[in-house]
């Protein structure tokens, strides 16, 4: 079916009218002639309505990128609620900083379940900034002493 130009204006009714559903379905059905400032629009709606898995995919089709900044300040509010896993994920997607993966950290650490995901956390997040090891000790001029066997 060709693209219709008619359809990417009724698209942009529905979505000024907040059927995202109805926008979202004409816009992918015409997307070569979506621009870029309808699929942008039509993620923020979608964050909005915490649709995230739609909102990347939209922000997939359309060529824009996604709304970093606020899925961020969303993930941030879902980890004062405590709401660890929404939080995990948003900042998977939004590309984190290392402060933000410390407070995950901190928070996964007051319950006492949750110990493997804050190892794995700092693992793939924090570079493994865990304790630095003890600096070896320096050869000295002294031979080792050797053990000898008491009977």
């Amino acid at each position: 079916m060709p693209a219709s130009e008619s359809e990417v204006l009724v698209g942009r009714r529905y979505l000024e009218r907040g059927f995202l559903d109805a926008a979202m379905r004409l816009f992918v059905r015409n997307a070569e002639l979506v621009m870029a400032a309808d699929w942008a629009s039509l993620a923020e709606r979608l964050l909005e309505r915490s649709r995230i898995p739609d909102a990347v995919r939209v922000c997939e089709l359309g060529g824009v990128p996604l709304p970093r900044e606020r899925m961020l300040a969303a993930a941030d509010a879902s980890l004062r609620r405590k709401d660890v896993d929404g939080a995990m994920r948003l900042y998977e997607l939004a590309g984190a900083d290392r402060e933000r993966w410390a407070k995950v950290v901190d928070v996964l650490t007051a319950l006492p379940d949750r110990e493997r995901q804050a190892i794995e956390i700092v693992d793939r997040h924090l570079g493994g900034e865990a304790q630095p090891e003890p600096p070896l000790r320096e050869a000295t001029s002294k031979a080792p002493r050797q053990i000898r066997a008491v009977k």
